[in-house]
This record gives structure tokens, sequence and C-alpha cells, in this order.
């Protein structure tokens, strides 16, 4: 596949250790599922971000996962880098890489199972000129994308209003492919309703009409 963006951009997703993630579907998947699941969604993503013509980086500090990124080809940052710890810190420790590579940087969230390198490709190449933060459906933001030495990360709850508050003159670019992000059962199953979902229904065993 042709590049849509060239090789401006550091993208880079945290990623937290497999077997903890995604606690609040427990109610409708197991442990393994939810392993399996956290995986093939952030390799979706990685995939996208790969087929804009960006750098791939894995943020983590889990062996496991730095494995699964190795192996996988893309590049592992360690989050520990950042005397700051959780995803504030994993996101510092990108703009760190970021300036030291002379590139442009984008954070984006793993678990975005309607991702397309579509969707990434006007945020990369607007993030060459502005700061942009991209919202998820909950008041999140699933992607921040910029070409800033330093940046005040707020992750959290309701994290898209206070860092809209810290840089009222960022640009915001609404998206539905990058704004559902996979937090709760609710989530799942809006997912494999959605077109560009539908590939996670056999993976988890849900179909498009099942509901909560």
């Amino acid at each position: 596949m042709k590049p849509l963006v060239g090789k401006a951009i550091l993208a880079a997703i945290p990623i937290k250790p497999f077997g903890v993630a995604k606690a609040r579907l427990a109610g409708k998947l197991d442990a393994a599922s939810r392993s399996r699941l956290g995986k093939a969604v952030a390799g979706r993503t990685a995939a996208a971000a790969t087929d804009t013509g960006a750098l791939v980086a894995i943020v983590t500090g889990d062996p496991d996962v730095a494995s699964w990124a190795r192996t996988s080809g893309y590049l592992t940052i360690d989050e520990r880098d950042s005397p700051q710890g959780g995803l504030n810190g994993a996101a510092e420790a990108v703009i760190f890489e970021a300036a030291r590579r002379q590139r442009v940087w984008a954070i984006i969230h793993a678990d975005l199972p309607l991702i397309t390198p579509a969707a990434l490709t006007p945020v990369f190449a607007a993030a060459e000129r502005e700061l942009i933060l991209v919202p998820s459906h909950d008041g999140g933001t699933n992607v921040i994308a910029g070409h800033h030495t330093s940046f005040r990360f707020a992750y959290g709850p309701a994290s898209f209003h206070t860092h809209m508050a810290y840089y009222p003159h960022a640009r915001v670019m609404q998206n539905p492919q990058l704004a559902l992000d996979l937090d709760t059962e609710a989530d799942l199953i809006r997912a494999v309703r959605h077109p560009d979902g539908r590939w996670l229904a056999k993976l988890v065993n849900l179909g498009a009409g099942t509901a909560i």
C-alpha cells in the first residue's frame, strides 16, 4: 500500500498488559477472551497507523507486550523512561522520543476497533502545523497529535475537556471511526453492530444483533 502521509510522524500506541486489560468487559468475556480481544484491537490500531506511512511505536512497561511489538515489527518505547507513571507518563515518553527523532508525534489509544488509515490521515497531516485533539464518544481523548516539545497530559475521566481547557486553541477533529473505544460492554456491542467493527463478532463470539 502506498503511504498516505509519509515518514514525518511517530505514531505511538500505549498498551497495558494484555492479560489485565478490559476488566469492565468481564460480564461478557472471560480473561482469555479479553486478552485476545485486547491484542487483536491493538494490532488493528497499529496496522492502521502503519498503513499511513507513519513510524509506529508501542509504548509499554510490560515485557510480554514489548516482545509482541518487536515480533510484529514495531518500535518499542519504555513508558518507564518518564518519571510520571501511567498513561500520562507513557505519553511524555513519546514526546521525548519524537523530539529525539525530530518527528511530529501522535498518541493513539490502543482500543479503537473501527480505526482505519483514512481516519488517521487528516489527523497526521494537520499535526504538522497545529495541535490536534480527537475526542472519544464518552469525553476522553482518543488521539492527541502535534509537533510541540512539551504537552500537559491529563488522561482520565473527561480528559478531552481538561485538555481543551489547557489548550483552548487546539484543533478538534471528530471522527466516528476514532471516537469509539472499548471500555464497556455497551461499547463492545456498539462496535460489533458497526460495519467497520463486524470483524469483532467472530473473535468475541457475539452476533451483530446481540443486546446487553
